[in-house]
């Protein structure tokens, strides 16, 4: 066994796109660019880069439920929400006891991962699904936009942290109007991440590579193929012997944690978190980076938010009519590739490359 396969055995497999030297140095050569990024983009746009790549988690965690298990959630972006306002207001009521937010971030992946778990019981218990979950997510979304908004009165608050309404989240206190910013370590010995630095960009930049890689390892294991059996026959599966309901909560949840670790990162970011991360923008849009470059792999769903949101910012500095622009791209990718851009794209690559030895197979069985 060659040392590539012992290193990457684990990540490859029939659930993944890309499985061979060609992919791998590809994508080392692709974390090499971004992690040298910095040398030739502006602070601007390193810090745009790092907001890119905290939704980048969001689009895995789509893609996790979506294109694996088969689950359309429209409401994604609410465990995002859940998961910055948890840090946020952990963090503004622990930072002067603790002078880190390691608990902070915690709560921040631990309560949206809760919030999964009774949401996902519930419907899924209910034995709900397709359109009927897109729209209860969606609908448990806007609801935590409209109460949120709602609290603008001093009275919303939790300990030193004021829930603010349309202001988003702040420090009871109006001294500071800004959330901590993200403190990891112990005691003396702790970094603190500016989200506006380049050691924030590289931290980011960091759990990205690790979340995908290990959702990678899970998709290619036998929990990976146990959800695309969900996604492609529920009741046949569940004839097998297997909990269905369980392993959809279980999913559900996973997808939740890791959209509320890009919530946590986002918050850090910007050191605001406010009602409109539960609004309908940020949850349909990631269905559409997801939807428009491939649902159904992981580096198809990432490739796709990171280029998507990319072109986006350059659409929106070219004038009003950014957003019809990016609407025609996304509308003719999608009529033209309803499988996805990206996957399409591989798919295309991987015939071509394989037809030659097939057309050959003939011709040395004959002789």
């Amino acid at each position: 066994m060659s040392v590539l396969q012992r290193v990457f055995g684990s990540l490859n497999g029939p659930q993944t796109l890309g499985r061979g030297p060609v992919f791998w140095g590809a994508f080392v050569l692709a974390v090499a660019a971004l992690a040298l990024s910095p040398l030739v983009l502006s602070r601007f746009q390193i810090i745009n880069f790092s907001n890119f790549l905290v939704f980048g988690l969001l689009a895995l965690s789509l893609c996790l439920i979506w294109g694996y298990a088969g689950i359309l959630s429209l409401g994604q972006a609410a465990f995002l929400g859940i998961g910055g306002y948890a840090f946020g207001i952990v963090a503004l009521n622990f930072i002067a006891a603790d002078g880190n937010t390691n608990l902070a971030v915690l709560a921040g992946v631990l309560v949206p991962t809760l919030a999964a778990v009774a949401i996902g019981a519930v419907m899924f218990y209910a034995r709900l699904k397709g359109v009927y979950v897109a729209i209860l997510m969606l609908v448990t979304a806007r609801l935590f936009e409209i109460f949120l908004l709602q609290t603008a009165d001093p009275s919303y608050r939790i300990g030193a942290a004021a829930l603010g309404g349309f202001n988003g989240l702040r420090p009871a206190s109006p001294m500071d109007p800004l959330l901590p910013n993200l403190i990891l370590g112990f005691g003396t010995h702790v970094m603190e991440f500016d989200g506006r630095s380049l050691e924030f960009f590289y931290l980011v930049l960091a759990i990205v590579v690790l979340v995908y890689l290990g959702l990678r390892w899970l998709l290619n294991s036998t929990f990976g193929y146990i959800l695309v059996a969900i996604r492609e026959d529920t009741d046949r599966t569940e004839t097998f012997g297997y909990d269905v309901r369980l392993i959809q909560v279980m999913v559900f949840a996973l997808a939740a944690a890791i959209a509320g670790l890009g919530g946590v990162l986002y918050a850090a970011w910007g050191t605001y978190i406010h009602p409109n991360s539960f609004g309908v923008a940020n949850n349909i849009l990631p269905v559409i980076w997801v939807g428009v470059a491939g649902r159904k792999d992981l580096t198809a769903a990432l490739v796709g938010a990171l280029v998507l949101q990319w072109l986006s910012l350059l659409l929106a500095a070219r004038g009003e009519y950014a957003l019809i622009v990016m609407g025609a791209i996304l509308v003719a990718g999608m009529l033209l590739a309803p499988e996805g851009v990206v996957t399409g794209l591989a798919d295309r690559l991987r015939r071509r490359r394989t037809s030659p030895t097939q057309g050959q197979a003939p011709e040395a069985e004959a002789a």
